[in-house]
């Protein structure tokens, strides 16, 4: 039988990847955010006696001794995703801020080869710069002996209302594969069908118009910033059509369309949750990909 797989978080927000892959009997040890608003919310939520040490609830990843992070089996980011995003005017590694995050995440694969990496970020990272950023991506990984396979994928495949694209990227450490097997690709989860709709989380009748003939099933990505524009405008995300009125979301709409339950905590501003949201992962879509890199590890680790 496998032992109970262990993970760090990295750049965790609100623990959208500690959630999930909690869910599916993995463990988390380490956990690094610097937003101190996000890390409310986060030791609100998970309990483990590691987040009561500064040193494994860490802030700025800059600032751990990679060296000293406890061994782990698989290394999550959703690392910053605002300068490869539209919001963040696309300016990649180029942001002094938070573009160059990528490299700490190169550097901890360096010093500790864990078995698996698992990343998210936002779809246009993959064209950022005509392919350049992705390219210095992959090869870095591959450089550093890991496969390297990617999908787009929405949070509408995986049962959650909302398009929310996003590239998630797994790799493995080949040296902790089989031989026959270091070149296999990674396979990503089936799609699970859309059985909970806007209407469901909203409690009365989504529609695109205000006729109200037509169902809204799926919404809009949530996003940090930019919100209360004009309900028809093609800028609008936060605003809906609800029983032929206007509605604007809240958090607790926006946790259903995220994945996190009813009863997940924020302790903080309603204006923060929202951006804390926009800033986090879809956890279904984490969650089946975790369930994959477990059965992929069972089949072909050593």
């Amino acid at each position: 039988m496998q032992k109970s797989l262990k993970f760090i978080d990295l750049f965790a927000g609100i623990g959208g990847f500690h959630l999930a892959l909690n869910s599916i009997g993995m463990k988390c040890v380490f956990t690094s955010e610097i937003d101190e608003y996000a890390r409310k919310t986060y030791a609100a939520n998970f309990k483990e006696k590691y987040l009561k040490n500064s040193n494994l609830f860490a802030g700025d990843i800059w600032k751990v001794d990679f060296k000293a992070i406890p061994d782990f089996d698989i290394l999550c980011a959703g690392f910053p995703c605002q300068p490869f995003s539209q919001a963040g005017h696309k300016r990649g590694f180029k942001d002094n801020k938070d573009g160059n995050l990528f490299f700490s995440i190169e550097e901890i694969l360096k010093i500790k080869k864990p078995k698996v990496f698992f990343l998210e970020n936002v779809r246009h990272l993959k064209n950022h710069d005509n392919g350049k950023t992705f390219k210095v991506i992959y090869k870095s990984l591959q450089k550093l002996g890991y496969s390297f396979d990617y999908k787009i994928i929405k949070a509408s495949d995986f049962n959650l209302p909302q398009h929310r694209p996003r590239v998630y990227m797994v790799g493995f450490y080949k040296p902790c594969l089989k031989k026959t097997f270091q070149e296999l690709s990674f396979t990503f989860p089936k799609e699970i069908p859309l059985k909970k709709t806007l209407s469901d989380i909203f409690g009365g009748l989504v529609t695109t118009d205000f006729k109200g003939k037509k169902e809204r099933k799926v919404g809009f990505t949530l996003r940090v910033g930019g919100g209360r524009s004009p309900i028809m405008d093609r800028r609008n995300w936060d605003g809906y059509i609800v029983n032929q009125k206007v509605v604007r979301i809240k958090s607790k709409q926006g946790l259903q369309m995220m994945g996190f339950p009813k009863s997940f905590k924020m302790p903080v501003s309603e204006n923060q949750a929202l951006k804390q949201l926009g800033n986090s992962v879809a956890v279904n879509v984490v969650k089946a990909i975790g369930e994959e890199i477990k059965k992929h590890l069972n089949n072909y680790s050593k």
